[in-house]
């Protein structure tokens, strides 16, 4: 991914503090999305999709923790969390890990070493993501062989469909744009061709049967891409 389509969600209430990141942010060229309040994030997070957060843990109202909390059981599985404290005693930093901190970070943060923790974890993140299997219901994505299985019956497709499915899948409740994914899939880092997005997108939930009964739809969100919805059974 490229530095200059990053998008972080910015989890800091303390005022001077977050205009030196955010400085450094748009030294860097990365997109941001400043937030006071954990509850502030945690619900935009219900209709906007973030690469990365940056969460501190003293927070009025609810901490960073809680708020990690709830993006690790409500939210989003695969968001790469990054948490930066004060706190420095090996039990805090445990901690955040344990509640699903991907990395930690001890204030006071230095410009150099925070850019690079980023982007390592994005590289381990997307290097992670490689490996794996992904499986939501009657779905299957072989991301090595690029096979595509529903209820066990491989699925022909289109490299450009399989990476549009599969990327769909590994972002579940996150909206993704037309250009985030154009950059994901073709490699297209511009807002042009947009309708190619939406042709492939067609095909994917046309060959994969992505119906309400099938448990999950593709909602379309207007002038900005498509969200991955799982559907509740009655």
């Amino acid at each position: 991914m490229m530095d200059n389509l990053l998008r972080i969600a910015y989890l800091e209430d303390d005022l001077e503090q977050a205009k030196m990141v955010i400085g450094w942010f748009e030294e860097f060229g990365y997109d941001y999305e400043h937030f006071t309040r954990a509850q502030a994030l945690l619900s935009r997070l219900k209709d906007q999709s973030f690469d990365i957060a940056v969460l501190d843990w003293e927070l009025p109202e609810m901490s960073g923790l809680d708020a990690l909390k709830q993006i690790r059981s409500k939210f989003h599985q695969n968001l790469p969390i990054l948490f930066c404290s004060m706190r420095d005693s090996e039990t805090d930093v445990v901690q955040a890990l344990e509640l699903g901190a991907d990395d930690y970070m001890r204030k006071p943060l230095l410009r150099v070493e925070l850019k690079a923790r980023l982007q390592a974890l994005l590289r381990r993140t997307k290097g992670a993501q490689t490996d794996v299997m992904i499986e939501h219901g009657p779905y299957r994505f072989d991301l090595k062989n690029k096979i595509a299985l529903v209820n066990g019956v491989s699925v022909d497709m289109t490299d450009k469909d399989f990476e549009v499915a599969s990327c769909l899948f590994d972002n579940i409740g996150r909206i993704l744009s037309r250009s985030f994914l154009l950059e994901s899939v073709w490699g297209i880092s511009s807002d042009l061709n947009t309708r190619t997005v939406d042709v492939h997108v067609s095909r994917v939930r046309k060959a994969l049967g992505i119906t309400p009964e099938s448990g999950f739809r593709v909602k379309t969100i207007y002038q900005h891409g498509y969200r991955l919805e799982k559907v509740e059974s009655i």
